[in-house]
């Protein structure tokens, strides 16, 4: 069977005065256009980059820092000194006689004094560092790369999520569109009744003129006619307000009356649409989006609970340091060094943290795995009612098809009757009720019909396969 959502047109086409649309267009536009779908892509670009940002930690991390620190610590003050190479002590003069012994230790002795002293107390000193620093993971208990996995299939659940609300929002669109097509054909309907009203009335009248009819017959009609004209002002309020949900949807300016919708409602025979429910329930349990979506988040959680027991496995790092050194000017550098090394770090006791984290975490992925049978069950569920619905709507359908022929029969025997002065106006009106209720019935069934069967291939996950051709 052709998946098509029971509606016929043309491909759309812009018409001067306004737009005018078919189911497929409609969603196209939506697809491209629906804000809640636009803010979904959002989404998955924040997804996107988180698993970016977490892909970072596998690399080397650089960063430069640059300082002017002032001080009269004496360790810092004489450390300032050292890293420019520019440390002196006080110089004591020498002895006269470098030969005599006790002149030579007395300056020696001055000499340490002297030492001493501005080791004691050397002063202020100040100094321009700019610092660049490299650090390398080796190995890190295997708790970034596990988190990078995390973030990977979190990012990929979140696109099978902004999938299946695309397939909402064409759900959305086609429902609306139908509700726009009931709209124009319940309008179409009470158009129908009130020229079928006008007609008894002008007999009426011509009857009561002549003496054939009753004044109160000719109220009865009059009355009934002010009732279908009441309808079908409901009726094209309905269209206006399904319009302008249409076009909400579609997020568009336009104004219901500038819209024209191309198609028709048709229901398909029950046993035509129950060929397809095995294939549909096999659809919906191995490829609906939101399902794959939820297998993709367990997943994810796994790695994370993988991550976070990394935190009891030591870490491995090699590390670097550059160092630019000046006492009196920015940027004019008169010395460097440099530190290199490698350690490992091991956290033997975090007061059970990451452990009871990894409890959490494994909560987590029960709930997914819960979460994704209780969906998985309740597929089956969703498609027998959708497609009971469909088939009560059917039964309504071929019901009031029985019924207008019946009560189209029935309104001209009464109606002639009627002429004769052999039925009352009662009996005409009830006939024409009669008629007129089966015709919205007829209307009510057909979207009702079409919406199941928009339901079946939702509740799948395949609503694709119902707009797209």
């Amino acid at each position: 069977m052709k998946k098509a959502l029971l509606l016929s047109g043309l491909l759309t086409a812009s018409a001067l005065w306004g737009v005018e649309l078919t189911l497929k267009k409609a969603v196209d536009i939506a697809v491209k256009d629906n804000l809640q779908l636009q803010a979904e892509r959002h989404k998955v670009q924040e997804k996107f980059y988180e698993y970016k940002a977490a892909k970072g930690y596998l690399f080397p991390q650089l960063s430069m820092d640059y300082f002017f620190m002032r001080t009269n610590q004496p360790p810092y003050s004489i450390m300032f000194r050292m890293n420019t190479h520019s440390l002196q002590f006080p110089r004591q003069r020498p002895p006269a006689d470098p030969t005599n012994a006790q002149q030579v230790f007395y300056w020696t002795a001055m000499s340490f004094k002297g030492m001493e002293d501005y080791f004691n107390n050397p002063g202020s000193n100040q100094l321009y560092d700019l610092k660049l620093s490299l650090q390398v993971p080796i190995w890190m208990g295997g708790k970034v790369r596990n988190m990078v996995k995390g973030k990977y299939f979190e990012w990929k659940a979140q696109e099978l999520l902004a999938d299946r609300k695309a397939e909402e929002v064409a759900y959305n669109v086609s429902d609306t569109f139908l509700k726009v097509l009931y709209a124009k054909a319940a309008v179409k309907a009470t158009e129908t009744a009130l020229k079928d009203v006008e007609h008894h009335l002008k007999v009426v009248q011509k009857m009561y003129r002549v003496g054939m009819a009753l004044y109160s017959d000719l109220l009865r009609v009059k009355v009934y006619y002010e009732s279908v004209k009441a309808k079908h002002t409901e009726a094209k309020n309905h269209l206006y307000v399904a319009k302008k949900a249409l076009a909400f949807l579609l997020n568009k300016d336009w104004k219901p009356e500038e819209i024209t919708v191309k198609g028709n409602l048709y229901c398909p025979s029950p046993q035509e649409v129950k060929k397809e429910l095995s294939q549909l329930y096999r659809w919906a349990v191995n490829a609906r989006k939101d399902l794959l979506a939820l297998k993709e988040g367990i997943t994810a959680v796994k790695y994370y609970k993988k991550a976070t027991l990394g935190n009891y496995l030591p870490n491995f790092v090699a590390f670097g340091e550059y160092h630019l050194f000046d006492n009196y000017r920015v940027a004019n550098f008169v010395a460097n060094s440099y530190t290199v090394g490698v350690g490992f770090q091991w956290k033997l006791f975090d007061g059970l943290n990451a452990f009871n984290k990894a409890k959490m975490l494994k909560e987590k992925e029960r709930e997914l795995k819960t979460t994704l049978a209780f969906a998985q069950k309740g597929i089956d569920f969703q498609l027998t009612k959708a497609f009971k619905d469909f088939q009560t709507a059917y039964a309504k359908v071929v019901a009031a098809d029985t019924e207008i022929k019946q009560a189209e029969e029935t309104l001209k025997i009464v109606e002639a009757r009627y002429k004769k002065g052999l039925a009352r106006i009662v009996d005409l009106l009830d006939v024409q009720t009669r008629l007129d209720m089966a015709r919205f019935e007829k209307v009510r069934s057909l979207y009702e019909c079409n919406k199941a069967y928009l339901d079946l291939y939702n509740t799948a996950g395949k609503i694709w396969e119902v707009v797209k051709q």
